[in-house]
C-alpha cells in the first residue's frame, strides 16, 4: 500500500467487524482517516429491542486515525435522519484525501458526503452489504422510488465495492456496471478467532460440564438474535422430527422469540441450552464445544457468525437467502445449503452429520480452508485497486 493513497472513510459508527479492516489498512502503509458519524459501539449501546445495554469488550479505535463528527440527529437509533453531521462538509472540503469511501447510503450524512465530494472533485468509493431479498418485500411504489434514487446514488460513485455474491446481485439490480465493481469480501479477524480456538480447544469437557451438556452429545450452535427473521423455531422444529436424545442445541443470543423457543424445547423433550447475550470476547468459548453451526435466516446479507464459526472447523447448515451462502458454503463439501424454511432438509442434514462424525470433521476442515481466503489483507488490496480505478491513477 503506497503512502500516497490518502483515504477518508465515512462510517456510521465504530463496528467490531470494520475496525480491524481500518487497522489493517493503516498497518500496511495506507494513509487512512475514519470519520465516524456517531460514537455508538464505543459508548454503551442501548439495544432498544431488548432493553439491554451493550458495551463491546474489544478495542475499536486502536491502530488508525479517527474522528467523531457531531451528530445533530434527534434519534441516533435508526432511520434516514439517524445521522445528521454537518461537519462532513468541512472535513471533505479540505481535500486532504485522494478518495472518500462511504459505508452505506441509508442516512442523510452519507448523502452529505457524496454531494460535497462530487462538488470538490474527490473520487467516491462506496461499500455496503445489502442483498436483494429486502427490496422485493417493499410495496411497489417504494421499490420504484428506491430504484430511481439508488441508481442515481451509485451512478454518482466512481467505484463500488461488493461484499459477497448476494450483494453483487443487489448492486447490479440497481444499475451498477461490472467495470465499477470491486470485491471487498465480508471478513472477520481470522487470526483472532483461531488464537481463541487454541485457548479453548482443550477445555471442551470442562465447558460442556459447566453448561450441563454431555461430553458425547452432538451440539448444534445457533448464534443470533432470536427473531422471526432468524428463524430459530425452524431449527427446533427440525430437531423435534428426528431422534434427539443425544443432541443438544446451544442457543447463543437473546430476543423476543426466546420464551416461545424455551416452551417448545421443553414440550418436545429437546435438550436446549440458552446462554443469553455473549460479548464478542467470549464467543469462542461456545464455538469451541460445537459440532455444527446453523444459520437459516430468511434475510441475512452477511452474518459474520458464519465466518467466525468456520475458523473453528465446523460444518455449516445455511439457508439459500443468506448473502454469503454461495461464497462460504460449498454444498456437500463444507456444509449444506437449504431452501429457507425447509425444515425437513435441515433435519436430514443434521442426521447425516450426527451419524457421519468423521465426515463432519473433514467438512469442518474445509470450512477453515475456505474462510482463510476471506480476510482483511485481501480487502485492503482490493481497496487499493478501487482507489486506483476511481482516481484513474
Amino acid at each position: 500500500m503506497k503512502k500516497m493513497e490518502r483515504l477518508a472513510v465515512v462510517a456510521k459508527n465504530p463496528i467490531i467487524y470494520q475496525a480491524p479492516l481500518y487497522r489493517e489498512y493503516a498497518a500496511t502503509g495506507g494513509d487512512i482517516e475514519v470519520f465516524y458519524l456517531d460514537s455508538m459501539g464505543v459508548d454503551e449501546l442501548v439495544d432498544t429491542e431488548f432493553k439491554i445495554i451493550i458495551k463491546w469488550d474489544i478495542p475499536l479505535l486502536e491502530g488508525y486515525r479517527y474522528h467523531f463528527l457531531k451528530n445533530y440527529s434527534p434519534s441516533r437509533y435508526g432511520g434516514f435522519l439517524a445521522r445528521v453531521n454537518f461537519g462532513i462538509f468541512s472535513v471533505i472540503s479540505k481535500k486532504r484525501h485522494e478518495a472518500v469511501l462511504i459505508t452505506g447510503y441509508e442516512t442523510l450524512s452519507c448523502w452529505f458526503a457524496l454531494i460535497v465530494a462530487k462538488l470538490k472533485g474527490i473520487p467516491v468509493i462506496w461499500r455496503g452489504e445489502a442483498v436483494l431479498r429486502q427490496s422485493e418485500r417493499l410495496p411497489l411504489w417504494k421499490r420504484i422510488l428506491k430504484k430511481v434514487v439508488l441508481k442515481y446514488f451509485f451512478r454518482s460513485c466512481d467505484a463500488i465495492m461488493y461484499s459477497c455474491t448476494g450483494n453483487k446481485e443487489y448492486l447490479k439490480y440497481y444499475g451498477v456496471t461490472n467495470s465499477k465493481l470491486f470485491p471487498i469480501p465480508c471478513a472477520v479477524d481470522n487470526s483472532y478467532f483461531r488464537s481463541e480456538r487454541d485457548k479453548y480447544i482443550n477445555k471442551k469437557g470442562e465447558i460442556r460440564s459447566e453448561l450441563g451438556i454431555d461430553l458425547t452429545d452432538f451440539v448444534i450452535l445457533f448464534s443470533a438474535r432470536f427473531t422471526l427473521r432468524k428463524r430459530p423455531m425452524d431449527l427446533l422444529d427440525a430437531v423435534s422430527k428426528i431422534p434427539h436424545q443425544d443432541i443438544t442445541v446451544l442457543f447463543v443470543g437473546d430476543g423476543l422469540e426466546r420464551e416461545r423457543m424455551e416452551i417448545y424445547a421443553k414440550q418436545n423433550g429437546i435438550k436446549a441450552v440458552f446462554v443469553g447475550f455473549i460479548n464478542h470476547g467470549l464467543l469462542a468459548k461456545y464455538y469451541s464445544i460445537t459440532d455444527v453451526a446453523v444459520v437459516i435466516s430468511d434475510y441475512d446479507p452477511s452474518p459474520k457468525v458464519l465466518n467466525e464459526v468456520m475458523n473453528f472447523e465446523l460444518p455449516i447448515i445455511v439457508s439459500d437467502v443468506v448473502g454469503t451462502a454461495l461464497d462460504l458454503v460449498v454444498h456437500g463439501e463444507n456444509g449444506f445449503i437449504v431452501k429457507v424454511g425447509d425444515v425437513d432438509a435441515i433435519s436430514e442434514h443434521i442426521v447425516f452429520l450426527f451419524k457421519e462424525r468423521k465426515i463432519a470433521i473433514e467438512m469442518g476442515k474445509k470450512s477453515l480452508k475456505i474462510v482463510s481466503d476471506w480476510n482483511f489483507t485481501e480487502d485492503v488490496l482490493w481497496i487499493g485497486k478501487a482507489i486506483k480505478y476511481a482516481t484513474k491513477m
